[in-house]
């Protein structure tokens, strides 16, 4: 096994540490370089910077304090960092995520850019080290090193540190944070190692998280919705066909529709629906109720299909499209 462990902004760790609903992160790059150290599933470990940079937060430096899974790598504007990730970026806002953002590129006296592209390590079933039991970083760590470094566990490749680093893993991976909703397949995975002081990692099997689905979703249909064609990217939501609690409902690119929000309400709604031909349906009860849908009626007296992926593998699945109409759709 491999593991990464990459140098964490104090202040970020802090606050995902904090939060403890967040599961996916986004461990980002303020200037985006690439990230091929580690395949999906593999360990990702945080280590901190020095304290006296940090007075004011309250997480000691030089430590590993946690981890996550290693999902994919993206390259981005922050605006859509934010979109997809949220507090996942590690901070309260996106004007925060901008600024710091912003400063780093300042202090390496590049250009200016209102809302620039960003590396992003995605990381799933996020953990950290509860508070005093944080571990010192790794004894031979250089100063110099303010990025990554990469730690193979067996084989003439391991480092001095490599069994340290092991360990940490295995002895904080235990506390894995795991979104019910979205990891069905996880509820009857025992996450607390009750065994030998370290045991084997429980969480690296991959699987696709809400933001990489979002992403998949969002490259598919080419930033635009199916139905109306906008480009607003805030106001686009990727919206599973058949529902995710449903037995077959995965989250998967054939599975969904890339919508704008009110689009993705009404259809969740059954206001609108869409048969298994892709022409857009419009419910009767979205006229009986005396709320405004000419677009929508326009659309559908000229017979309009929506605008599906152009790779054929990623269009909607005709199976679960019929399952919503017959099962959601309000036809009277």
């Amino acid at each position: 096994m491999r593991i990464v462990v990459g140098v964490t902004d104090n202040r970020w760790a802090a606050f995902l540490r904090d939060h403890a609903a967040i599961t996916d992160v986004n461990f980002w790059q303020p200037s985006p370089h690439g990230f091929k150290a580690l395949p999906e599933g593999g360990p990702f470990l945080f280590k901190t910077k020095r304290p006296a940079a940090f007075r004011d937060v309250n997480i000691p430096g030089y430590s590993l304090v946690g981890g996550g899974f290693f999902e994919d790598y993206f390259e981005m504007p922050v605006s859509e960092a934010w979109a997809i990730w949220a507090q996942g970026n590690g901070v309260a806002t996106e004007q925060e995520l901008l600024d710091r953002v912003r400063a780093y590129r300042a202090s390496k006296q590049w250009a200016d850019d209102p809302d620039p592209n960003i590396g992003c390590i995605i990381l799933r079933n996020a953990f950290f080290a509860p508070r005093g039991e944080e571990l010192p970083q790794p004894p031979n760590w250089s100063l110099n090193n303010v990025t990554i470094e990469g730690y193979e566990t067996l084989g003439p490749r391991r480092k001095p540190d490599s069994e340290y680093v092991l360990q940490a893993f295995q002895l904080m991976q235990g506390h894995a944070r795991v979104d019910y909703r979205w990891d069905t397949d996880l509820r009857s995975t025992v996450i607390e190692w009750d065994g030998p002081k370290y045991g084997e990692p429980v969480l690296s099997k991959p699987r696709m998280g809400q933001g990489r689905f979002r992403r998949a979703v969002d490259e598919a249909y080419n930033f635009r919705c199916a139905v109306t064609g906008s480009k607003t990217y805030p106001s686009l939501e990727a919206a599973h066909i058949r529902d995710y609690a449903h037995a077959a409902g995965t989250h998967e690119v054939p599975n969904a529709l890339l919508l704008r929000s009110d689009v993705h309400t009404l259809y969740d709604r059954g206001y609108v629906g869409i048969d298994a031909d892709l022409r857009l349906r419009v419910s009767p009860a979205l006229r009986a109720r005396g709320w405004n849908g000419v677009e929508f009626y326009e659309k559908e007296a000229a017979g309009f299909k929506i605008r599906v992926p152009e790779n054929p593998h990623l269009a909607p699945d005709r199976d679960a499209l019929e399952w919503h109409h017959e099962t959601r759709f309000r036809a009277a």
